[in-house]
């Protein structure tokens, strides 16, 4: 295979094809190797200093294509060495002006890569905006509009002008609801995610709750973001709960013991 001459020859007037000498391949047949190596590829092409086989430009165009699609973009490690990424998904990301949370796993963030043009299709609308929470924040953030009329808070809350309105609520407002931090039992009666309380996370959803919504609603909106978590926690062991009664366990102020006054954001 070597010495086969490129398959290129075939292309050229008969003249070009036929060897000076017989038995030995014509010179043009061995200069052609070289650009049908590039273009298509041959078997016999030396390797790469790297060790690694040529490979055709043909060959990465048809590949070039799969690698357009998020499902099939090249993967690599991290800088770390901690998780699988794929520096090209980002790219792809940044020609719809879609920045990726490098936090989110790698799947995660082929989904969104795939899902982010037909979301801007419905882009000012509530359906959108529900589904960029749900997928920034998770099920902890839902937006509510308040109906027009006589509006009464719930039985745990009852404040003018937040959850109640006595002549209608404003147009053009919404609220943005996040639970974080109730455990068991009581997450169940509101009906609301069961989840130990973490500073940290919190702030996290607050912060990203906001970005996502000043960003994606309507201009002429304005909204709240009422952020809820237990007035006071004591610490206890993840999983300890019995009846929706805590276990004694850990009690670390500021960290798994948390005390103030109806919720205030930290």
């Amino acid at each position: 295979m070597a010495s086969a001459p490129s398959s290129y020859l075939q292309y050229l007037p008969e003249v070009f094809r036929t060897p000076p000498t017989p038995g030995v391949s014509p010179f043009l047949g061995r200069y052609l190797k070289i650009f049908e190596a590039l273009l298509t590829g041959r078997d016999d092409a030396p390797a790469l200093p790297s060790g690694e086989k040529l490979t055709g430009l043909e060959e990465i165009l048809e590949r070039y294509l799969d690698t357009l699609d998020p499902t099939f973009t090249p993967i690599e490690l991290s800088p770390d060495g901690s998780r699988l990424d794929s520096p090209f998904l980002t790219y792809l990301a940044s020609w719809l002006a879609l920045t990726l949370d490098q936090n989110w796993d790698l799947g995660k963030r082929r989904r969104w890569v795939k899902r982010i043009v037909p979301l801007y299709q419905r882009r000012g609308t509530r359906a959108a905006l529900d589904e960029y929470l749900a997928m920034f924040v998770g099920n902890r953030a839902k937006v509510d509009e308040p109906p027009g009329g006589l509006v009464l808070g719930t039985v745990q809350s009852s404040t003018l002008g937040v959850d109640t309105f006595l002549a209608g609520a404003p147009a053009h407002y919404f609220r943005v609801r996040i639970n974080h931090g109730f455990p068991e039992g009581i997450a169940d009666k509101a009906g609301i995610p069961a989840e130990p309380f973490e500073i940290t996370f919190w702030r996290i959803i607050r912060q990203g709750t906001r970005a996502v919504v000043d960003l994606e609603k309507p201009a002429h909106t304005y909204y709240t973001l009422d952020a809820r978590a237990p007035g006071i926690i004591l610490g206890f062991k993840q999983g300890q709960v019995v009846g929706g009664n805590l276990i004694k366990g850990r009690a670390t102020v500021g960290q798994d013991t948390l005390i103030w006054q109806n919720s205030k954001p930290i």
